[in-house]
């Protein structure tokens, strides 16, 4: 497992998916995990794409990402050619 976290991440998902969880109905089994993460959402004031970097993982979720026609290298031949 990898921890990519940064200080900035839940300010930039906040205004993303705090519109999308606002959706569930209130009669949902997934109420409670709604209200849960609404209540933590709170401490965060909502911040734009703009503060993530092009090449941040983040961009995958967001869009954006410099890397969408990133290939791996390949060793092939073992000799890393």
């Amino acid at each position: 497992m990898f921890n990519s976290a940064l200080a900035y991440e839940l300010a930039v998902l906040k205004p993303l998916v705090e519109p999308l969880l606002l959706q569930v109905d209130p009669r949902s089994p997934r109420r409670v995990e709604v209200k849960r993460l609404l209540a933590f959402l709170r401490w965060f004031e909502a911040g734009g794409p703009d503060l993530v970097p092009d090449n941040s993982i983040l961009r995958e979720f967001i869009g954006g990402s410099t890397l969408h026609d990133y290939t791996p290298y390949h060793v092939s031949d073992g000799a890393g050619h």
